[in-house]
């Protein structure tokens, strides 16, 4: 991973924008800078920038010398960005300060998305090329996304000809009639998909040079939803036996990945670098009597859950690493175990970020707590269970809005959202939207859930006292033995009975 030089350049007239990040607002390997603006932009050479001004004709001026490395956003009006070609972003101007620091945060993490994955496939590219073996990537679909220099060396064709294009257009062979199975290519390529992991073969091919016999080893790739959108791909070529203990040497030390090739009785033939960092055998004497298996038990600890299958987790270090592990049986002509292939990928990023996701798509991005949805997936997974929904909703929350804007509206709900949690840690606690929110338990009894809603209908209540409206909140407390015909008639139960809270504190605030 390499770090983005981002500079940032401000251009503004009717507004103020803080372009500073905190240490939770700012992306790994990002360093900001600042610039003024003196009527042209000219930075040194591997620096990005981020030019914002709420100056249209500024912004014009701007974009007719922008380069790929430059940024440009408007705060403005949409009628202002009609005519401005190459806009990054448009910001409303009648949006408040905070929200546009929210916006700018979001981009600023996005120019970094932008440039990781521009860095990811240059990387996968120069990976992909210091194999000295075929390497390609197909589509599910069979078209080559990627190959390799050698793949292109030996198909006699160049990249830009063979990425977009079939088996048939690259080898140079007669497309099989509708219906016909003589493509003995595809047919390898759904044996390892229908195993789900890297599959080997020995596959004669005929190419330009004459028939060419490969061991080839392809294996079925996946999105982080499980689901396959092609095949990555390594030709070796054996035609020539000669070489084939230098070749397999080679080969196994160029691997992006640790990788080790066993005997059929788990004796270390090959070992790549990367394994050998990962075992901690660096001499040839400990590779020889590496116990692979003893190693596995000792070091390894498999990971539990659905979808976990070869998954381990271990220590490097100061810190815990998760792996898949693969272990492919090599077998002979007659079908006899002849070796073992061992290969070891590193997920730890991917399994993170899976998870910040996953919280992404489950929080409240104002208040931080819980979401709708996940609102909406906890009852779900409790249906046919006891458990307690109290129902809440702020009183006079229109009121303060209109009174003293939207930034003391969000005020209120932040500060509500954390006395929630502050009075339910250990309960589901969530924003369903506008003023709205629940809290979902199933272990406190109710007789204590109430008690703790009255101590937060007090906190509430003085907590607002400031704005002089009577600003409160109302709870409705439902509880089900899990017997309710569904989730919706759980939820309109927990709505009655804060809407007979509310018409309490409504008839209290009116006799006053």
């Amino acid at each position: 991973m390499t770090d983005l030089k981002l500079t940032v350049i401000k251009a503004l007239e009717k507004h103020r924008l803080d372009t500073s990040l905190s240490e939770e607002e700012r992306p790994d390997h990002l360093l900001l800078l600042s610039a003024e603006y003196r009527g042209s932009i000219e930075l040194p050479e591997g620096v990005s920038a981020l030019f914002i001004t709420d100056n249209p004709l500024i912004a014009k001026e701007v974009l007719a010398d922008a380069a790929d490395w430059l940024s440009v956003v408007l705060i403005g009006v949409p009628e202002d960005a009609e005519t401005l070609d190459g806009l990054c972003e448009l910001w409303r101007s009648d949006e408040p300060s905070d929200y546009l620091h929210k916006r700018y945060v979001r981009l600023v993490k996005a120019l970094k998305t932008a440039f990781d994955a521009d860095f990811y496939a240059r990387a996968l590219t120069v990976a992909a090329d210091t194999v000295p073996d075929m390497l390609w990537f197909k589509r599910s679909d069979g078209i080559h996304t990627l190959v390799n220099k050698q793949f292109c060396e030996i198909v006699h064709k160049s990249r830009e000809d063979v990425v977009g294009k079939d088996h048939f257009y690259i080898w140079d062979v007669p497309r099989p009639a509708a219906g016909s199975a003589d493509n003995s290519c595809e047919e390898s390529e759904e044996a390892a998909i229908s195993s789900g992991s890297t599959v080997v073969f020995d596959e004669p091919v005929k190419t330009k040079d004459g028939m060419k016999q490969f061991t080839t080893y392809k294996t079925p790739l996946y999105d982080r939803f499980g689901n396959l959108f092609g095949t990555v791909g390594v030709g070796h070529d054996v035609t020539n036996f000669s070489n084939m203990g230098l070749e397999l040497s080679i080969l196994v030390e160029n691997l992006p990945y640790p990788m080790t090739i066993f005997t059929s009785d788990w004796k270390a033939m090959k070992m790549n670098r990367g394994f050998v960092e990962l075992a901690g055998t660096y001499s040839e004497a400990q590779i020889a009597a590496f116990d692979y298996r003893a190693w596995k038990e000792s070091a390894l600890t498999p990971v539990e859950g659905e979808g976990t299958e070869n998954e381990y987790e271990y220590r490097s270090g100061d810190e815990v690493r998760r792996i898949i592990l693969s272990e492919l049986e090599i077998l002979d002509h007659f079908d006899n175990v002849s070796g073992y292939f061992v290969t070891v990928q590193d997920i730890t990023y991917q399994r993170a970020y899976e998870s910040s996701i996953i919280e992404a798509a489950n929080t409240d991005i104002l208040t931080g707590i819980h979401n709708r949805r996940f609102f909406y997936s906890a009852l779900t997974g409790l249906q046919g269970k006891r458990f307690t929904l109290l129902y809440m909703d702020i009183d006079r929350f229109k009121a303060v809005n209109d009174s003293f804007g939207h930034d003391a509206g969000d005020d209120v709900l932040i500060v509500t959202s954390r006395l929630i949690k502050e009075m339910f840690p250990g309960s589901i606690c969530c924003r369903l939207g506008g003023d709205e929110f629940a809290v979902i338990d199933d272990q406190i009894p109710l007789e204590e859930l109430t008690g703790r809603c009255r101590v937060l209908e007090e906190k509430v209540l003085k907590a607002f006292e400031k704005y002089g409206l009577g600003t409160a909140i109302s709870i409705g407390i439902y509880e089900t033995d899990g017997s309710a015909a569904d989730i919706d008639a759980v939820i309109r139960q927990g709505d009655r009975k804060m809407y007979e809270i509310k018409k309490l504190h409504h008839d209290r605030l009116e006799h006053k």
